[in-house]
């Protein structure tokens, strides 16, 4: 290997013959073989999406035999090209069986659509190189890109376009494009030019999309009066949007003013026939075969207005400017007229036909790219067939095209791209006066991004037909706003007028035509349900006393069987279902085959339907009410009792007002069912109840809490629908006071006055006879005509009495009339008699509720007085109640939720001062336990780690008779232990005293102020040993003869001296710095005779460059205090 490429290096220029090139990892076998996909079997049909694919083999023939006799491919020997026809074969399959052909070492081709193609190769890891392919590669995801895209890219257009505005300095112009179905390709064309022109800060005054092939003429006309640059997107062939355009603008003589210019856009791929043709006939200024007999314009004319206009097109250059290029063409054609048949030629092609220019550029590019990569891979040592490897050759490269144009691949696997520019003008080697390529805008080099004009033989030089480009806004503006306020008063007042006018009348449009939907809304059946959308559920009220018993025999009490009922007041299952056999089935909401939720009117206990299978059965004996299954949720079913409705426009009104009645404290309404002589209304279902059932439930226990939320949430109920559309309740009582799942009061049975104004009650007679009528107020029993006919004021102080008595119940709890011994019926009938004059009315008794806060008693007090305009409104009784709900949330759920949050912010804020608290006291602990042992020693036992007795060379003691409780009195100083500090300890130590003594120099005795304290200090310097004594009491002790004679030393001393012993002083002579003074040989008891020695001093400069100097090797020494004098004592 390292031979080869060292005879290849020095060898450059030789053209190499043999037939394998050996690699580390693999031989490479020449001729390299590449499959080209395209449907050449049916190249002239007109279903294939590539008419050229029958110039291929003919074209490839002449490339192949350029690539392999190109001495310039040093490494690279032999190229072979297996077809594969795609009209027989799936593309995606053809793509697959190259893929997986370990022999193939590329492949070219493939479809316009080619993202499965090129899925299929990034996934087997195959190189692909596409011609005409006209993916996005940013839909590639998930593998590694191996394919590379030599077709023009979608934002060739947006730059092109972009150079010539930023050229010229236009900011503001109009968009044309077609408004037919475009392909994925050409729409990615167009929102990559959208988005240059939003990128560069260009002003898009028009976009207009139109039909081709449609008489436009009145909107070239409003386009015109707003810009005066276009920018016309034509894919379509023949250029029908372009001329159709250009020559209206043409016959509104804007052109040939010189004030417009448009850059037009022709798809190559459409249009090609004509825009590569040399006939006179094609090339002329019709844009193409066209005739302008439909246009009024003339031969001049169409010269002034090709003059202020260019068209950009994806198509290749022109032959002339290059040899190579124009050669090439010839030899297609001749091969063409030789009628040479390579595999799957086409030899009907008719000789006239213009063949596909841009698809033979792109593959004899193609071939050239891969042979120069190839080359380059095997010059290096690189496995070609490792896609991963061999990718990198493909990417960020220059391809030197044969039409003489440079092309460049970015780094993402697509060929850049470039633009052809065509303009007018006569050629006298074509013979025609038309549109001709006369530049090329493209990049000019791989990292150069910007764009620049590439010129031809004939090069662009735009002739204007005022020599000048055109501005694109005219001096006054498009509506004359910029030639100053004099000029533009009237036309200011004629928009302003039309404005307001405008506005107006799309206000008034606006409001009839919602009146309109409103009215057509009344006049259908839009609040009908049909009934068999229902499902009937049967359901049992648990809170009944004959329920409680039958629940009691199963859990063994009263308390128990309530207790089960606390989040379930009904169970509810499908027909032929039998209730629960256990307290976990009976206190779930939801059963198999059933839902269990509360009654939502709760009047009448133990309400149900009968086993019966007959669907009409079942909905005729639902008395009062019933509850059922509707689009996947529970609703309850409240009977109306009339045997058929008749729907006048005040009933829908009334209905209509119910379903926009949308309150979180009002009972949603869902509709009707009337199905004669059945009529039921059909709400949404509440979860816990009446606020009756919760009030008869002795086992329940109701706090201040729950009363304030309960009385809070009725009062906002009744509140709304004061103010809304219904305008009042009028049938206000404990029953229909609902309790949804968060415990939230919502109100049920409003509305609908008109309609259950002629309602047939069925009373019940006996006891319970009158029982719906004691929250009734009076004036209301003594109307015999109903509420519907009724007004809204007095129902509403109807309203505010019903309130009073549902107050009085909640706050007593011994129902609406408290202890009252009297029947219903009679109790109604005392309300409804009119009081004598001067006599009490008649009223529950308020020493029920004395209990109950003053301003509660006040308002029910107030709010049930016999005149209807004596008693408060909602808003008064509002705000004598405000202090019930200062503080509360919305319900009793967020009541509780806010409860348990201050609690646990207490919680948290003693748990923070108690581990404050803890803190501290470990602080002081951790001070005392300091100052009783080193601090070495002592953090070992706080880590619970034993401390073991330590043997020290030499540390120095030291003694004085100042009293500690556990050495008489005597205060004892060691240094040196537990962390030594080499010889230092005698310095230090001899230092500590010279600072007590200087200390007590200045200290005054406050009853002895002409006496000094007659301190003896005495130090010796020696081996000890030092450890912890004890466990709950832990001592640092020191043991030794050192510590013996220190004693001695400071027994024996003289008042206000340091008696320092030999062994202490041959240290400090070692130090340095110190001032010793010899006293003589002293007897003491149990050493005999000692020589002994004062400190009188220290040269503090000298401890000071000592310590600093010692400090990096003895880490104690850090914490040593330097003194900044020199201590004599006489």
């Amino acid at each position: 290997m390292v031979f080869l490429l060292l005879f290849l290096l020095f060898l450059p220029n030789v053209v190499w013959n043999f037939d394998k090139i050996e690699l580390e990892d693999i031989i490479i076998y020449f001729p390299l073989k590449v499959d080209y996909l395209a449907p050449f079997g049916c190249a002239t049909g007109t279903s294939c999406d590539d008419e050229g694919a029958g110039y291929i083999p003919s074209a490839m023939e002449i490339a192949l035999d350029r690539i392999n006799a190109n001495k310039d491919l040093e490494v690279f020997h032999n190229l072979s090209v297996n077809y594969v026809d795609t009209s027989k074969i799936a593309g995606p399959m053809a793509a697959r069986n190259a893929a997986v052909n370990n022999t193939t070492m590329a492949v070219m081709g493939l479809s316009r659509d080619c993202y499965i193609q090129s899925t299929v190769l990034n996934i087997n890891a195959k190189i692909g190189i596409s011609d005409i392919c006209e993916m996005d590669l940013s839909s590639v995801k998930g593998f590694d890109q191996t394919t590379v895209l030599m077709n023009s890219q979608t934002n060739s257009l947006a730059k092109s376009v972009v150079y010539f505005l930023t050229k010229y300095n236009w900011k503001k112009v109009a968009l044309v494009s077609p408004s037919t179905t475009l392909s994925a390709f050409d729409s990615r064309v167009r929102s990559d030019l959208l988005d240059a022109l939003t990128v560069n800060k260009i002003d898009i005054l028009v976009d207009s999309r139109l039909d081709p092939m449609a008489d436009f003429t009145e909107k070239v006309k409003d386009d015109a009066q707003k810009a005066r640059i276009f920018i016309i997107c034509d894919f379509s062939s023949n250029a029908n949007l372009l001329r159709n355009y250009l020559f209206k603008l043409g016959e509104l003589n804007k052109m040939q003013s010189g004030e417009y210019f448009v850059i037009g856009y022709i798809a190559y791929n459409n249009n090609y026939q004509w825009l590569e043709s040399s006939s006179r006939d094609q090339r002329l200024l019709h844009l193409g075969s066209m005739d302008i007999n439909d246009y009024n314009l003339t031969e001049n004319d169409l010269h002034e207005v090709y003059k202020n206009f260019i068209v950009l097109s994806d198509g290749p250059p022109p032959a002339e400017p290059n040899s190579t290029w124009e050669e090439i063409k010839n030899q297609v054609t001749e091969k063409k007229a030789m009628k040479v048949c390579p595999p799957f030629c086409n030899t009907s092609v008719s000789e006239k036909v213009v063949p596909r220019w841009d698809r033979i550029k792109l593959l004899f590019d193609g071939v050239q790219y891969l042979a120069d990569a190839t080359n380059d891979a095997l010059r290096v040592g690189s496995n070609i067939y490792q896609s991963s490897i061999f990718y990198e050759y493909m990417i960020s490269r220059q391809i030197n095209s044969v039409t003489g144009v440079t092309e460049y691949v970015d780094g993402f696997g697509a060929i850049v791209g470039s633009m052809q520019v065509y303009y007018h003008f006569s050629s006298s080697n074509r013979n025609a006066y038309g549109l001709f390529p006369c530049a090329r805008l493209g990049q000019t080099s791989l990292k150069n991004t910007q764009w620049a004009l590439i010129d031809y033989s004939e090069g662009l030089s735009i002739d204007f037909v005022n020599k000048s480009a055109p501005k694109d806004t005219p001096d006054c503006g498009f509506y004359g706003e910029n030639c100053g306020p004099a000029a533009n008063n009237t036309f200011i007042i004629v928009i302003s007028v039309g404005v307001a006018i405008l506005i107006g009348l799309a206000i008034a449009a606006a409001f009839l035509y919602k009146r309109y939907r409103y009215e057509r809304k009344l006049h259908s059946l839009f609040f009908m349900i049909d009934r068999n959308q229902i499902i009937l559920k049967k359901h049992t009220n648990l809170m009944s006393q004959a329920s409680l018993r039958s629940m009691a025999s199963i859990h063994g009490s009263f308390a128990a069987a309530s207790q089960t009922l606390r989040d379930s007041h009904f169970f509810i299952e499908d027909y032929g279902n039998h209730p629960p056999q256990d307290s976990s089935q009976m206190s779930s909401i939801f059963h198999t085959g059933s839902t269990a939720r509360a009654n939502p009117f709760g009047q009448f206990p133990g309400f149900g339907v009968s086993s019966g299978n007959s669907e009409d059965e079942k909905w005729h004996q639902l008395k009062e009410f019933g509850v059922g299954l509707f689009e996947g949720r529970m609703i309850g079913l409240k009977r109306i009792y009339r045997t058929d409705v008749e729907l006048t426009r005040n009933v829908r009104l009334e209905i209509a007002q119910l379903l926009e009645a949308t309150n979180s404290n009002t009972l949603e309404f869902v509709g009707m069912v009337i199905h004669s002589p059945d009529v039921f209304l059909v709400h949404e279902l509440a979860q816990r109840g009446s606020l009756k059932d919760i009030l008869d439930n002795e086992d329940m226990a109701l706090d201040d809490v729950f009363r304030s939320q309960m009385t809070k949430d009725i009062i906002a109920g009744l509140e709304y629908l004061h103010s809304s559309p219904i305008g009042c309740h009028g049938r206000l009582k404990s029953t229909n006071c609902l309790i949804d799942g968060r415990w939230m009061v919502r109100l049920s049975s409003f509305g609908l006055r008109e309609m259950r104004s002629e309602e047939e009650w069925q009373r019940e007679e006996g006891v319970q006879e009158g029982k719906d009528d004691l929250w009734t107020a009076p004036e209301l029993l003594r109307w015999s005509t109903g509420l519907g006919q009724c007004g809204h004021l007095l129902v509403q102080k109807a309203d505010v009495y019903s309130l009073s008595i549902v107050l009085y119940e909640l706050f007593g709890r011994l129902g609406p009339w408290g202890d009252e011994p009297m029947e219903p019926r009679e109790i109604v009938s005392c309300v409804k008699r009119l009081p004598s004059s001067g006599k009490k009315v008649f009223r529950p008794d308020l020493a029920v509720i004395k209990e109950a806060p003053q301003i509660v008693r006040d308002t029910v007090a107030a709010a049930w007085t016999e005149e209807p305009l004596d008693r408060p409104s909602l808003f008064q009784i509002k705000r004598k109640l405000k202090p019930l709900t200062v503080g509360l949330k919305r319900t009793i759920m967020d009541n509780m939720v806010s409860i348990i949050e201050k609690l646990t912010d207490k919680l948290e804020r003693d748990i923070a001062e108690r581990n404050e608290e803890l803190e501290r006291e470990k602080e002081k602990s951790e001070m005392l336990l300091k100052m009783m042992l080193p601090e070495v020693v002592a953090d070992s036992l706080k880590l619970g780690s034993n401390v073991s007795a330590e043997s020290f060379e030499s540390v120095t003691v030291f003694f004085s008779d100042c009293p500690v409780e556990t050495i008489a009195d005597a205060y004892m100083v060691a240094s040196g232990l537990p962390v030594p500090n080499g010889n230092h300890h005698a310095g230090e130590i001899a230092s500590l005293g010279l600072t007590l003594l200087s200390a007590i120099d200045a200290f005054k005795i406050r009853h002895l102020p002409n006496e000094k304290v007659r301190l003896r200090i005495g130090m010796n310097s020696g081996p000890c040993v030092a450890g912890v004594v004890g466990l709950k009491m832990p001592r640092y002790c020191l043991f030794g003869d050192t510590v013996n004679t220190a004693s001695r030393m400071e027994s024996n001393g003289i008042p206000l001296r340091i008696n320092c012993s030999e062994s202490a002083k041959q240290v400090l002579d070692q130090l340095g710095g110190y001032v010793m003074e010899e006293r003589g040989i002293v007897e003491m008891k149990g050493k005999g005779k000692q020589m002994t020695y004062f400190v009188r001093g220290e040269d503090s400069e000298l401890r000071r460059e000592r310590i600093i100097r010692e400090r990096v090797k003895f880490a104690s020494l850090k914490k040593a205090k330097i003194q900044e004098k020199t201590y004599d004592f006489e």
